[in-house]
């Protein structure tokens, strides 16, 4: 796959170079929007990433005049502009999605990825070629279960062929989409790496996928049926899991390697760029109605927002984003703020002359000195009654963008940290990665072949305790019945208010801080059931004290003080039915909810568990479905007033 990058910063620029490189990408860089728009409409890329702010021509008019001449290809933005309006104008100008800086390199990699499948049509990652699998997300190519050792030019050979079956490519052609202008070699070259890629697929048994078409060039020869996408071979559930390491030199770890040897390289420039930071920040200091020194400064903070971040450094590119927006035109900096900005620089570049390799890079943000500026005023939303405990962090899964980034824009508001995943592949990266407090789903994913409703079947089962918000125009009573069966919170139909929205969030978060608070005891004689129940309703944040007899059964109930209680009918020397009635006599504990689980289900024995003063009956063999509807009803709805 063949990248234009458009980043003016060198070292921002190279180290993603290196670091899209050791990934099988070939990259062009461009340092200016003038010259990206002239290759982008000369040359084929497979996809654009394009900064926002460059010299002559700045990324969104780059983006609107790619799009204005009928450019399809993906246009993803990288911008260290974090606010509403700023992403709003680069989704309207046709940009595909948008990465704010400073970035984490595995989230950028997954949504180029997930733009690359999307723009090809595919859902699946794997190409299947009569016994040939290979899978651009890890590099691997296999025959018959053997593993194929090729370089990063000959791994991009074939995948150009694999992803364009039809199409025949002449040498001058391959060349253009596989190497770089600067160091294109030869014609010659490209026979040299098709004749050594025949012969170690030639070695392996395969017969010669790569046909040549005489006076023409090359293309995949023809196979029926055609070169396939093939589903991931791991199950839905093992999806959310991380993948077991990769023994050999894995290409994150090439990865790494180069992103090292770019700071090595870098990290003299990158201090000099602090120092000169400093420098500037000193004089606005020292003549706080400067402009052009206000300007600098806030250029050269924007410049190094990237060229930190892009090493990982989010600690120090967060910062260094804050001294930005401290230097904007519509409210120029106090000297408190100067004050603390220049600490902050100077903290920077302390800590920047004791790094000598990526893992010493600090993994928190220095603290504050006492003298910190006051934040800039923020206009107070009307949704700022929704109040919830902590900060919450929302994960939505939505691909009309524009909508969650209404809905992430208004959430923050609210001091709620909110996340967004266009596609499910980076939605299951990100919650492997963070676990989120909510997912608000939506349903629909037309370059998708598989809906929300996979995403919730795996959340259920392995992540049962986050809720599931499901967001979606469907409104089929199918589909209703579908989310309740698997565990969804709600079921909102679009279009319906951002307000609306954010309530429904937080009552389900208030929900669950709810039953994170209650207690439930259990008395069962049989291990198997209890050990079923505890975990069932532990994934759901309820607390739960199990016994196997009822010899200690007044202690515990008087020490844990449940918010309900559970008892088996079948208990050795006392019944669960007499124990209903021993607790229903004693004043304390006369409205605890209490639920008998009985195999016995004829009228009279269950007169006889109401007639003792339970609240309800589970038939025996317990549902995990039926017991967990029933027991967080009771608490949500009969929760008892502790004496």
């Amino acid at each position: 796959m063949k990248i234009l990058l458009v980043e003016d910063d060198e070292s921002t620029g190279l180290s993603l170079v290196e670091t899209l490189s050791a990934h099988q990408y070939v990259v062009n860089l461009a340092n200016n929007g003038e010259t990206g728009l002239t290759l982008a409409q000369e040359a084929d890329y497979d996809l654009i990433l394009l900064d926002v702010i460059l010299p002559k021509l700045d990324g969104i008019t780059v983006c609107q005049r790619l799009r204005e001449q009928g450019y399809s290809r993906p246009i993803l933005l990288l911008t260290a502009k974090d606010s509403m309006n700023d992403r709003v104008l680069g989704l309207d100008a046709g940009a595909d999605d948008y990465v704010v800086k400073p970035f984490d390199l595995p989230e950028l990699l997954a949504r180029i990825r997930a733009l690359l499948r999307r723009s090809q049509g595919s859902a699946g990652s794997v190409i299947v070629w009569e016994q040939l699998r290979f899978d651009p997300s890890t590099s691997e190519v296999t025959y018959n279960g053997k593993t194929l050792h090729l370089t990063p030019k000959e791994f991009c050979v074939l995948e150009l062929f694999l992803c364009n079956p039809k199409r025949i490519f002449s040498r001058s052609a391959i060349l253009d989409r596989l190497w770089d202008f600067a160091d294109s070699p030869g014609e010659e070259t490209v026979s040299s790496h098709i004749y050594s890629l025949r012969q170690k697929l030639k070695a392996v048994g395969s017969i010669d996928p790569i046909e040549t078409v005489h006076g023409l060039g090359y293309r995949l020869r023809a196979l029926t049926p055609e070169p396939s996408i093939a589903p991931p071979e791991e199950s839905p559930v093992a999806s959310i899991e991380p993948a077991p390491p990769d023994p050999q030199i894995t290409r994150q770890q090439r990865a790494e390697e180069r992103l090292n040897r770019s700071w090595e390289k870098f990290k003299p420039k990158l201090a000099a760029q602090m120092a000169e930071l400093e420098v500037q920040l000193q004089a606005l200091f020292a003549a706080p109605r400067s402009t052009e020194t206000r300007q600098r400064a806030e250029q050269m903070a924007h410049k190094l927002v990237g060229a930190v971040g892009v090493f990982g450094w989010k600690a120090g590119a967060n910062l260094l984003r804050q001294i930005e927006n401290q230097l904007q035109p519509d409210s120029p900096p106090t000297s408190q703020q100067l004050e603390w900005a220049i600490q902050q620089v100077q903290q920077i570049q302390q800590q920047m002359s004791q790094i000598h390799s990526l893992e010493q890079l600090p993994s928190q943000t220095p603290s504050r000195p006492a003298a910190s500026p006051p934040a800039r005023p923020i206009a107070l939303s009307p949704l700022s009654s929704f109040s919830l405990q902590g900060t919450p962090l929302i994960l939505i899964v939505d691909d009309d963008l524009l909508l969650a980034e209404q809905i992430r824009m208004e959430a923050i508001l609210l001091g709620w940290r909110v996340e967004v995943a266009t596609d499910l592949t980076v939605a299951r990266a990100m919650i492997r990665k963070t676990p989120p407090d909510a997912i608000v789903l939506d349903l629909n994913f037309p370059a998708s072949q598989e809906d929300g409703l996979a995403l919730l079947r795996e959340l259920t089962i392995k992540l049962p305790q986050i809720p599931v918000l499901v967001f979606t125009a469907r409104e089929s009573l199918p589909d209703r019945v579908e989310v309740v069966r698997l565990g969804g919170c709600a079921f909102l139909h679009k279009p319906i208010t951002i307000p609306k929205i954010l309530q429904t969030i937080v009552d389900v978060l208030h929900q669950n801080q709810r039953l994170s608070a209650n207690r439930v005891m259990a008395v069962n004689p049989d291990l198997s059931s209890l050990s079923d129940m505890t975990q069932w309703l532990q994934s759901r944040n309820v607390e739960v004290t199990s016994l196997e007899t009822t010899q200690q059964f007044w202690e515990v109930l008087t020490t844990v003080s449940p918010d309900l209680l559970i008892l088996d009918w079948d208990l050795p020397t006392f019944s669960g039915v007499e124990l209903c009635q021993v607790v229903r006599h004693d004043p304390q504990w006369q409205t605890l909810p209490i639920l008998v689980i009985t195999e016995h289900t004829d009228r009279d024995s269950i007169q006889q568990v109401f007639a003792a003063g339970a609240n309800d009956f589970i038939a025996k063999p317990m549902v995990e479905a039926d017991l967990v509807t029933r027991i967080i009803s009771r608490l949500e709805g009969m929760r008892p007033t502790r004496l």
